[in-house]
């Protein structure tokens, strides 16, 4: 029998639970390539072109490591993962900050999950050492990069091109200063090797609900002259709805 949720920390474990999954498989993904790598790999110059001849040269296959199945189904409900519970959550009257967040600023999934990503290690530091794992850089960074959030969350290279798009400071979730970027080396420039970062007081309302939702988003006024945004094509749980990139 679905329940819904008693409160908030029992809805961000379940988040967590599902989470967890997608970073053990990357996990298990990362270790594969490298294994691969290092039977085939006779010096610097095989390991650094790694990822060119992996694509060229076959290598026996090896089981596990997959972020999604071949056949994995979206999930059907409108409110997306746990939609069933949320919908009974909210129909008793518990706000949960994670989905009223994402419902005043119209986030899709992918957006939730690059938020949740970057909440984890406010919930346990087992994930900075987890996503400095991941990250696969010289750096260590205990934050999520935009390589890995695109990595972990994106299925194809057209939800990979909105997810970039939705990981610019100019979007939402920049624009309304729930996330920040801070570069890596100083040898990399690109803006995949950036690493997200989660404003603070929005942590505490996903954690405590407090601050208030109104305090950290106050509602603008559109004037008359202002340009509204263009959309593009997002990935989410179910269905191909589009987010504003402003």
């Amino acid at each position: 029998m679905i329940e819904p949720f008693a409160d908030n920390l029992a809805y961000l474990k379940a988040e967590l639970g599902w989470l967890d999954r997608v970073l053990m498989r990357a996990i298990a993904k990362q270790r594969e390539c490298q294994r691969e790598v290092n039977r085939v790999a006779r010096n610097p110059t095989d390991r650094a072109t790694a990822h060119w001849w992996q694509g060229f040269i076959n290598l026996e296959p090896q089981p596990g490591g997959r972020l999604w199945r071949p056949g994995e189904s979206a999930s059907p409900h409108p409110l997306g993962r746990f939609g069933e519970r949320l919908a009974l959550t909210a129909a008793q009257g518990l706000v949960l900050p994670l989905p009223a967040l994402c419902d005043r600023l119209g986030l899709n999934a992918f957006e939730r999950d690059v938020v949740l990503l970057c909440l984890a290690p406010e919930l346990s530091r087992r994930y900075e050492k987890l996503l400095a794992l991941l990250n696969n850089d010289e750096q260590g960074c205990p934050h999520p990069s935009v390589d890995l959030a695109l990595r972990l969350f994106c299925r194809g290279d057209r939800e990979w091109l909105a997810g970039r798009a939705q990981l610019l400071p100019e979007a939402p979730l920049g624009k309304r200063k729930v996330l920040s970027w801070m570069d890596g080396s100083p040898t990399r420039h690109s803006h995949l090797s950036r690493y997200l970062m989660l404003n603070p007081k929005f942590a505490n309302f996903l954690l405590h609900g407090q601050p208030s939702l109104a305090k950290l988003l106050p509602k603008r006024s559109r004037s008359k002259t202002e340009v509204v945004p263009l959309t593009v094509t997002a990935a989410t749980d179910g269905g191909s709805p589009t987010v504003q990139a402003g």
